[in-house]
């Protein structure tokens, strides 16, 4: 969805660097040329002379073999079938001829297409460096939630990027809100007011998404919390279809799979999650850097086992936890209540009401900037 967020600012909102306004303008062109010619092209194959275009190949390249074979047995030529194959070829030459002036067009038309792209991409690629840019600002605000900058300029964000820019989606999008109103060119065809829907609409994708990932990790999950993710997971699905999102496997699974994984299997899926695949990460890593020095690959690999089962060890474990349970601090005032996570939370979850309430509220309605941009 960021992606998505990246090209509708670079289209409509960031100001045109030099020669991009012509270059943006050519790209739809190209496109429709490639369109009609590939229609053209396809509708040429189905026509009588296209059949007659792939028959006539036929033709004429089995004659072509037999006359070779004839030619080296010694054997004479038939005139009427000689007559008849110079007749296909020229035919066939025509033929030929019409369909790659087609092919030819729409290759030239693709090549100029890929170049385009490529300029537009070098020119992005020339904002962001700079510190004024639109896309720059964006960066800022991400990073103030703590989303790396390889991940955001690599176009895709890792699993816990993500959750920090749904934890944190009023805050990010209220503020890209006020950079995108503050830096558009001069003749953004998106309004103040159309600026603010646009972010208001990432926003309340991105809390949609939020509120089922969390619902979808409830342990021991009853009917209510069923049909509640249920509403959410089709209110982000459909959120993330009218962006023009592509269907992902884990939106698909998201989607048709896990209301049935809740209801059936037992405890949910709150407590079957990845996160010990990632501590098994953590620890092979430690590992490697542990050992790295032995040489032997069979050794490094011996010691490594053994140290791995040592750790894994019932004793060992139960001595672990008993050195540091006698270590630990002890604290004789009451544990404080967590204020501000229990404001955090309530914020959270106002938040998701308020999202579930615009999807109902805009699902069937064309909003402004959605229609300039998709159509």
């Amino acid at each position: 969805m960021l992606e998505k967020l990246r090209d509708i600012i670079n289209k409509y909102i960031e100001s045109y660097a030099p020669g991009e306004e012509s270059i943006r303008s050519s790209i739809p062109v190209l496109k429709q040329i490639i369109t009609d010619t590939a229609k053209q092209r396809d509708e040429f194959d189905e026509s009588e002379d296209g059949k007659n275009r792939k028959t006539l190949m036929k033709t004429v390249a089995t004659y072509c073999k037999r006359r070779e074979l004839m030619v080296a047995s010694g054997e004479m030529l038939n005139n009427e079938r000689e007559s008849t194959h110079k007749t296909n070829e020229s035919t066939l030459k025509e033929l030929k001829d019409f369909r790659n002036r087609m092919v030819h067009k729409l290759d030239k038309a693709r090549n100029t297409l890929a170049d385009q792209q490529l300029k537009l991409k070098a020119m992005r690629t020339n904002k962001v460096k700079d510190q004024l840019s639109i896309e720059t600002k964006v960066f800022k605000v991400l990073k103030d939630i703590g989303v790396e900058l390889s991940s955001y300029h690599g176009g895709s964000l890792n699993g816990k990027d993500i959750k920090k820019v749904m934890n944190n989606a009023s805050h990010v999008f209220d503020c890209i809100s006020v950079v995108f109103k503050e830096g558009k060119r001069d003749d953004c065809l998106l309004s103040d007011a159309e600026i603010q829907s646009l972010c208001k609409h990432f926003r309340e994708v991105f809390v949609l998404w939020d509120a089922a990932f969390s619902l979808a990790r409830t342990v021991n999950p009853i009917e209510i919390d069923v049909i509640t993710y249920q509403r959410y997971v089709l209110a982000a699905v459909e959120g993330s279809k009218s962006l023009q999102c592509t269907v992902t496997p884990k939106v698909h699974m998201m989607l048709k799979h896990v209301e049935w994984q809740m209801t059936n299997i037992k405890g949910g899926l709150g407590d079957k999650m990845e996160d010990w695949v990632e501590r098994l990460h953590q620890t092979g890593m430690r590992m490697r850097q542990r050992f790295r020095t032995v040489q032997n690959p069979l050794v490094r690999a011996l010691a490594r086992e053994k140290a791995d089962s040592r750790n894994a060890h019932p004793d060992v474990i139960a001595n672990l936890e008993a050195t540091n349970k006698r270590n630990k601090r002890k604290y004789v005032s009451e544990k404080k209540v967590d204020v501000i996570g229990t404001r955090r939370k309530r914020q959270r979850d106002m938040g998701r009401f308020e999202a579930m309430q615009y999807f109902e509220g805009n699902k069937d309605k064309t909003l402004m900037w959605s229609a300039l941009e998709f159509g």
